[in-house]
């Protein structure tokens, strides 16, 4: 059974009774619950002594549930992908944390990344809702922005740490992403065209032709 004496002996490690107790005394027993599998335990502990005339026996029932510990699972896949963003420019993801464990999860915080990713305004949760402890079944946010200066391909691990009730853990989500160069337009046929000479009346048409030699597109042109 998973009710011990703390330590392995009576009076339990921190426990200050002795054989003897006098009358009208007080003193402490340890006992200590760690159990190994999911259940819901039972047990008595009974104490045997000698009451001045006879032997006799005092009795606790002991009862305790053990449940898994808690166990954090952060959204978005093995590696979230912000796509292209361009340099000089920032894109915002919101992350979904679920406790999918069998305990409350405590001490819940942020850490793991570095620029051009970071948690939004600074700090853990970056505006989203996480607080520090999290309930079984419960689910949090946290905000993470990715703000490229230079381009090419970028990557970084989010690491949410927790106390699962048993120790010190760490959930983590793999971000990645590519800076481009801003959409720059230009047109064809150098900085002016010339139409040449027409009659009033007459008509020239010219094509021209517009490129974007940025790395990101261009959108809501208008001429």
């Amino acid at each position: 059974m998973p009710f011990l004496w703390k330590g392995g002996g009576y009076p339990g490690t921190g426990g200050t009774c002795a054989t003897d107790l006098p009358a009208s005394g007080t003193c402490t027993l340890v006992i200590e619950f760690a159990p190994g599998t999911v259940a819901t335990f039972n047990e008595n502990l009974t104490l045997n002594y000698n009451n001045g005339l006879v032997a006799v026996s005092s009795t606790r029932a002991l009862t305790g549930t053990a449940v898994p510990p808690a166990l954090l699972v952060v959204d978005a896949g093995p590696t979230y992908d912000y796509g292209t963003v361009p340099t000089g420019g920032s894109l915002d993801r919101t992350f979904t944390v679920t406790n999918s464990g069998g305990f409350t999860a405590s001490s819940l915080g942020g850490a793991g990344l570095s620029a051009p990713f970071t948690f939004k305004g600074g700090s853990f949760p970056g505006g989203g809702t996480c607080a520090a402890t999290l309930n079984v079944g419960a689910s949090c946010t946290f905000i993470v922005t990715y703000a490229p200066t230079a381009t090419g391909s970028q990557s970084g691990t989010i690491q949410v740490t927790y106390n699962n009730g048993v120790s010190g853990q760490t959930s983590t989500r793999g971000v990645t992403g590519t800076g481009a160069a801003p959409a720059s337009l230009s047109l064809s046929h150098g900085p002016t065209l010339d139409y040449g000479t027409l009659p009033v009346g007459a008509t020239a048409d010219h094509t021209f032709t517009l490129t974007n030699s940025g790395g990101v597109p261009a959108s809501a042109i208008v001429g």
